[in-house]
Formats: structure tokens, sequence, C-alpha cells
């Protein structure tokens, strides 16, 4: 071959190969998209029965089109304390089965048809206005340009049959012998390590099986060891995480180690298996797959685009199948080889890093996993707060353990702002970006709370350092004040988990106005006769201020409360407002009925 025909056949390649990772990385925002519902309730099925696990891990996969996405999801979703060992360790397995999907379309004989779909795809994205319509549009844009880079790879590697050297250096590389057999489960694995996509992979090593250039048993070891390169991917993003995410990464690599080690000693049957079965498969169901036309390559297998993805699909679902009954023992396994060496875990933020592998639908998702975990934390601060505030002797521990929540919320609340900035500026629907800003606005306010759960015990801790009592009736006036503002606290955590996205009904509104309004009119009532007794000097007059100070940190956090609220749902104030000035009429109107019927 000449020099310009060594640069077409790179550009042709190397340019496919672009269209086809766009292709799929739009494919998979596209149906995220289409499926963010979907993908919560998925995430909301999960429980610790791994049949359960494996079928979330499955169906996530299909939708995102990548197991590297649904895999780095996971170390987020692990470190955001979303999800258990057990439980991740489950939908590794379902992941690794789900991927082989892609492996199906890239089989599937469509060619030439890729244009037509972007072509279809082009009517709905531009004209329609429903955003539903403009994500199926991009979906059937993403498939034509899957197909599309998968015909330019598959022409480019054609005129490499001609070529002396490269078909001399392919003869290191046929899968005739055990030694060539783990050469190339090694070549796949560095290659899949390197490129970071066992998609890519897959898609040019089928693209080489379809010019011709490696038989179907050099193809299925490459595509085995591929199966083993692609577990560094949530490796590194396990590297910092908490425990449990490194040891759902030496899980995944296990899966795959063991599982590939198991095809290497049995690999001439399982080849003859999967070559057998798709030869023996009915015509209506291998003409899907068949190569013929232009498409086709003369001395070539024409079902070897199907008998790669088969044997694929037959990997890893015999694989991950045989590990279900054994998840226990696994997870027992990993807990061994990576001990905690006796320390706790830690409160504190650990989301994703690379945000290019996670739509904004899955990172907004992995952020409401960390503000799940901050009203965990403040509640227990508000919880430790309360209990100092009623000690008649000093606790220094508790006070300690107050303050050390103050600074895990104020690192939680400042990586979720840094992390929900940086998602916002990806593309994002409306609704998406309402969503961020809530969230972000949600972790503020949680933030707040503890602030003033701090400023709580600063005030106590005064009291105890200046030797300062409160009477009975103070002490009795704050322990009211104290537990109503904590039940209406935790019933507005209650509702925030409730109402994930829902409206809450005017009952609803209803009973939380008359709650902070309680608080509020007690805490007015709780003032002026703490004031009364310092003027007949039943209290210290220096108590007395500290008295105040507390009952005004009480209102600030019912006050944020009440903010967290209208953070989630919006429209709070309105809301109220409206529902106030009804009540308010329905009361002149009963009071002025008795007037009315006596005239």
């Amino acid at each position: 071959m000449k020099a310009e025909d060594w640069f077409t056949l790179a550009y042709t390649v190397v340019g496919g190969l672009g269209i086809f990772l766009f292709g799929m990385k739009l494919l998979s925002e596209s149906l995220q998209a289409l499926a963010s519902d979907f993908i919560r309730k998925l995430i909301g099925w999960l429980t610790n029965n791994r049949a359960v696990a494996m079928g979330v891990g499955v169906l996530l996969t299909v939708i995102v089109q990548s197991s590297s996405v649904t895999t780095v999801m996971l170390v987020g979703f692990i470190n955001a304390g979303l999800m258990t060992l057990t439980q991740a360790v489950g939908v590794i397995l379902g992941a690794n089965i789900g991927t082989t999907i892609t492996g199906w379309i890239i089989a599937f004989k469509v060619g030439k048809y890729g244009l037509l779909l972007v072509g279809a795809g082009f009517v709905p994205f531009f004209f329609m206005k429903s955003i539903r319509w403009k994500s199926i549009g991009k979906v059937l844009i993403a498939l034509g340009m899957v197909f599309l880079g998968l015909q330019f790879m598959s022409g480019g590697f054609k005129p490499l049959s001609k070529t002396n050297d490269f078909q001399s250096m392919l003869v290191w590389f046929q899968a005739d012998s055990m030694l060539s057999v783990l050469a190339c489960v090694a070549l796949g694995c560095l290659l899949t390590f390197i490129v970071q996509s066992s998609s890519a992979m897959l898609a040019i090593t089928m693209s080489l099986a379809a010019a011709g250039q490696i038989d179907y048993q050099t193809a299925a070891a490459l595509v085995l060891g591929e199966n083993i390169g692609t577990t560094i991917t949530m490796h590194l993003a396990a590297i910092g995480g908490t425990i449990d995410a490194k040891r759902a990464s030496y899980a995944h690599i296990m899966f795959n180690v063991i599982g590939v080690s198991v095809m290497v000693i049995i690999f001439p049957w399982y080849t003859e298996f999967v070559e057998s079965t798709v030869n023996g498969a009915p015509g209506i169901v291998s003409g899907l797959f068949k190569t013929s036309g232009e498409t086709a390559v003369e001395g070539v297998d024409t079902l070897i685009m199907m008998k790669i993805a088969a044997g694929h699909s037959l990997f890893n679902i015999t694989n991950n199948l045989f590990f279900l009954p054994l998840l226990p023992l696994l997870v027992k396994l990993v807990v061994w080889m990576k001990p905690d060496k006796g320390m706790k875990s830690k409160k504190r933020l650990k989301l994703s890093g690379d945000l290019t592998k996670i739509s904004p639908e899955l990172a907004l998702e992995e952020a409401e996993g960390e503000i799940r975990l901050m009203r965990d934390v403040v509640m227990d601060s508000y919880r430790d707060a309360a209990k100092y505030v009623r000690l008649t002797a000093d606790q220094p521990d508790l006070y300690q353990n107050i303050d050390h929540l103050e600074h895990v919320t104020d690192n939680i609340q400042m990586e979720v702002t840094l992390f929900l900035t940086e998602v916002m500026q990806l593309s994002m629907t409306a609704d998406q970006a309402r969503r961020g800003y809530s969230l972000i606005r949600i972790s503020d306010e949680l933030e707040s709370i503890v602030d003033y759960c701090q400023n709580l015990a600063k005030y106590r801790a005064r009291m105890f350092r200046d030797k300062m009592v409160f009477t009975s009736d103070a002490q009795s006036d704050l322990n009211e004040l104290l537990e109503r503002t904590g039940v209406f606290l935790e019933g507005a955590v209650q509702f925030m988990i409730v109402h994930h996205d829902a409206e809450m009904n005017d009952e609803e509104v209803r009973e939380l106005i008359r709650q902070s309004d309680g608080i509020g009119e007690r805490a007015d009532e709780i003032r002026d006769a703490h004031l009364e007794r310092v003027r007949e000097g039943r209290c210290d007059a220096l108590a007395g201020m500290v008295f105040s100070d507390i009952v005004v940190a009480l209102r600030r956090i019912k006050n944020h409360t009440v903010n967290l609220i209208d953070a989630r749902i919006g429209r709070w104030e309105e809301r109220r407002d409206a529902l106030r000035n009804l009540e308010r009429k329905e009361t002149k109107r009963i009071a002025a009925a008795p007037a009315a019927g006596t005239n």
C-alpha cells in the first residue's frame, strides 16, 4: 500500500470511530432523557435481593448503553450511601449482562440505512416542539451515526487484506493455540484500558472481523480480554472513594477475571458451541445479521458479526448467573481482601469526578443522594443540640460532636454546590435545571440549620462556663420549644423524602402552616414570659440574654425549615398566603352568618 492509501485508511477508520463514539454518547444521553423517571424508579427498587439488584443493573445499562457509565455511577451511589455493597455487586452483575446489547446493535444488519435513520431523526428533532419527540429524534440520529461509523470502519479495514505486512503481523494474534489465545486476551485487555471504552474496542473488533482481517476465534479471544479491560474504569473511579466503593471495584474485577480464565480453559468448546448454534439458527433470525452485497467480503463468514455478539452474550450471561447464588460469599471475600482496619465510615461527600461519563439526570440523582445524607446529618445535629441545651451539667464530647457535624455539613454543602454548578453547565432540560437549582438551595438551607444548631450549643456552653442557670419555668419553656421545633423539622425532612418531585396538597400545606405559625406564636409567648421573670428578679439578666439568643436560634431553624419546603416544591409563600386568605374569609363568613340570620 502507498503512503496515501495508509492515510486514507487512517482517517476513514479514525473518523468512523469518532462518529461511532459520538453516536453512542448521544444515544446514551437521549435514552436517559427519555427514561429519566424510570431510572429514578429503578434505583428506588433496589433491595438486598440479589436477583432484583441484577435486574436493575441489566435495565440501567440497557438504558444508558454503557457499562462504564453504570459502574462509575455506582461508585457515586455507594459513596453517597444510596447503595450497600451487596446491592452494588448485584447491579454490577446485571451491568455485565446489559452491556451485551451493544454487541447486538453493532451486529444488526443496517449498514447503508444509517443515513436514513439520521434523516428520519432530523424531522422530530428540529421540527417538533415536544421535548419527548425531540429526544426520540435524537435516538434515531444517534443510532444512524452508530451504524454509519461502523460502516466507515469496516470499509476502511478492507484494504488491509491486500497488505502482506499487516497479514504477517496478524499471524502472531491468530487464536489457534492456548498461548495465542492468551496473547489475544491480553491485547484486548490492554487496548480497552488505553481506549477506556469497551464499546469502542468491541466495534473495532467486529469491524476487523467483518472486513476479513481476523477470524471468529481471534475476535472471541479479543472480546474476552475487553471484558477484563473494562473493569479499570470503575477501579479508577473508586480511587479516593469509600471502602465499599473500592470493594465493589474489586468484585467487578474478580467476576470478569475468573470468568475469562474459565473461558480460556474451555476456549475451543466455547467457540465451537457458539458457531454451531449460530449456524443452526433459523433463517429469519440469521437474515437480520448476515452480511451481503456491499458489506460482504469474499471468503469471510457472513454470520461472523452475529457470532461475536452471541459469544459476548453467552460469556456474560453464564458467568454472571454462575456468580449470582455465590454473591454473599463473594461479598465476604472482598470485605476480607479489603478490611476497613477498624476505621468508621465518615459522613462526607464523594461524588463522581468525571461528569463526561454521567448524564445530567444521573448526576442530579447522585447529588440527591448526597442531600439525603446531609438530611441525616442535620437531624443528628439538631437532636444532639437539643439534648445539650437540656443538660444540667456540661458534656464536652457531645459539644465536640455538634461542632464536628457542622464542619461535615459545611464540606458537603460546598462540594454539592460546586458539583451541581458544573452539572448545570451541561446540556439539560428546563426541568433538570430547576431541579439542580432546587438542590443547591436545599443544601444551603440544611447547612444554615446546622449553623444554628451549633449556635444553640455555644449559648449553652457559655452558661456552663459562666455557671449560669435557668429557672425551672424557663427550662420547661425551652424544652417545649425545642420539642415543637424538632417535630416540625423532622416532619419537613420526611416531607422532602415523600415529595421527591410530587406536589403537596392543600391539607398538607395547612398542617405545615399551623405548625410553623404555632412555633412563632409560642416563641413570642415564651420570650414575653421570660422578660417578665427578669423584671421580677426571678431570673438573672445575663441568663435572660442567653435565653433570648436560644429562642431566636430556634426561630431561625424554623424559618430555614420553611425555606427547605419552598426549595423542594416552590411557591410556598404564595400558597401559604392564598390559604390564609381563604381561611380568613371563611372565618368572617361564619361569624357573619348568625348576624345575618337575626335580621
